[in-house]
């Protein structure tokens, strides 16, 4: 597949914001629930942060322990102004997982607020600590040299134990570049901040609001994240970025409205397959809004494809799910381990991850070398096995949630999708103890003899379903994903 034609400038994100912070200074940089923060009370935080950071070491490595909002991304943009690289904490994750990452990341300083570390034990405050509240009157002016990294993003590890994604500067300066481009950002701009700070969809929404001149809104209370769309409303958003199942959640509600959705020019989504479901919501709304689907693991920089969308050709991109889109300028794709037509996916380009935190073993596992159309790559193995349709990819499943049925390979997502298009509602199968369990959000389940023969119209007979169980809504994880987990877990408490 061929890259997407839009033209990236390559410039460092702390040279883009510093510039905002000069040349818009009174203009609205977040707006939260605490108030509204002008680009140059952001900035003058940020220098008197990078001021104390730059103090502790030569590249100082920070633990970002703050909340979602202006201070956090403060911290962040500082950070990296001083010449050193950070990784985020996602507040509202356990403790005993803060402590995992902290211990695995050995900062050299821990920025946050005092109240907020007393609940830390001892032996993870073995570092400086920053208080926010507490900030000398001295400020950093001008960027230290940086280190290669610009963060370190820890995700589930197959162990259990965190692993720490390591994305450098210039790989998150070519994603800003083209985010700017892409999607055509101006001050002007208001956009939703809703995926927490430790899922790198974030990134899109820091980087991309604060380095375009844009205003950012971060959905903060608990009110918010289960009612987004009167948020949308609320602040007139004219961008909206999460992971498909919050659409989910505003179409439970009924609240994907012309009303609701007036104000918006552009939505943008990644991290699960979209379906033309959530498309028919969206311009029913609004039939002027422009749809960016997006893919990419978190090795990736957020999302390296792009299939944009309308009114007017989105039931082209639909078959099943949505397509993935193509690969955006300066990335590339290969298809492994299957044939021409389907296959695992390979990544390759100026936004791969440098690898995993202090881990080599993994690294060397999930990056390789190979020859792609004749070039030396270095590939990122995503463990997303795809299906080409026509010159569009389709996302099938995910190798680590393939069963073997019979001796037959089955796809759990591919059964989702079936159970999608036959319009049970949302579904999300498990497999346990040689059984398939199909949960569907539902207050009544189907007649499963019913179900059967209608299944059995577009799957084989070894990937129906044994079981049907009604839930009233999906459980997500962090980042607001089906967490099949959880699932597996009910069926064992059955």
């Amino acid at each position: 597949m061929s890259n997407l034609a839009v033209e990236i400038e390559m410039k460092d994100p702390v040279a883009r914001f510093m510039e905002n912070v000069r040349l818009i200074p009174d203009h609205p940089a977040v707006v939260q629930e605490s108030g509204t923060i002008s680009y140059g009370e952001m900035g003058a935080l940020t220098a008197r942060m990078a001021a104390s950071i730059a103090n502790i070491s030569e590249h100082p490595r920070a633990i970002i322990y703050l909340p979602k909002g202006a201070q956090a991304y403060s911290a962040m943009f500082a950070t990296m102004m001083a010449g050193g690289y950070y990784s985020p904490v996602n507040m509202e994750a356990p403790l005993s997982r803060h402590i995992e990452i902290i211990n695995q990341f050995r900062p050299h300083v821990i920025v946050s607020q005092k109240n907020l570390l007393q609940a830390l034990p001892a032996s993870s405050l073995e570092c400086q600590l920053l208080d926010i509240d507490n900030l000398s009157s001295s400020a950093l002016n001008e960027p230290l040299a940086g280190h290669e990294l610009a963060y370190v993003i820890f995700t589930s590890g197959t162990t259990g134990q965190p692993k720490g994604v390591m994305i450098s500067r210039e790989a998150l300066a070519h994603y800003t570049g083209w985010a700017l481009s892409a999607m055509d950002v101006s001050s002007g701009d208001r956009w939703s901040q809703h995926p927490n700070i430790a899922f790198d969809l974030s990134v899109l929404d820091i980087y991309g609001a604060l380095t375009g001149g844009a205003t950012l809104y971060p959905l903060t209370t608990k009110k918010d994240r289960l009612l987004p769309a009167a948020f949308i409303k609320r602040n007139q958003l004219t961008i909206w970025n999460s992971v498909p199942s919050v659409i989910d959640l505003m179409m439970r509600a009924r609240h994907v409205t012309k009303e609701n959705f007036d104000s918006l020019r552009l939505l943008t989504f990644c991290g699960e397959p979209l379906y033309e479901k959530h498309l028919e919501a969206i311009f029913f709304a609004n039939d002027r809004v422009r749809v960016h689907n997006t893919y990419g693991p978190t090795e990736a920089t957020v999302s390296c494809t792009l299939v944009c969308l309308k009114a007017g050709n989105y039931i082209n991109y639909c078959n099943g799910s949505v397509a993935l889109g193509a690969p955006i300028a300066g990335m590339g794709f290969v298809l492994m381990g299957g044939n021409s037509e389907e296959g695992e996916l390979g990544i390759f380009g100026k936004q791969l991850g440098t690898g995993y935190w202090k881990n080599e073993d993994a690294t060397s596992k999930a990056f390789t070398s190979m020859k792609v159309e004749g070039e030396d790559r270095r590939v990122y193995r995503t463990g997303d096995w795809v299906v080409k349709k026509g010159d569009q990819l389709y996302f099938a499943g995910r190798i680590d949630s393939q069963v073997k049925i019979l001796g037959n390979r089955v796809e759990l997502d591919e059964i989702d999708v079936a159970v999608h298009r036959l319009g049970y509602g949302n579904a999300c199968t498990v497999f346990m103890d040689k059984k398939l369990h199909c949960f569907i959000e539902t207050k009544r389940l189907p007649d499963i003899a019913q179900f059967k023969e209608r299944m059995a119209t577009i799957l084989p007979d070894y990937m129906i379903p044994n079981t049907l169980h009604a839930i009233s809504s999906l459980p997500v994880n962090n980042n607001d994903k089906i967490d099949r987990r959880q699932l597996s877990g009910l069926v064992n408490g059955q």
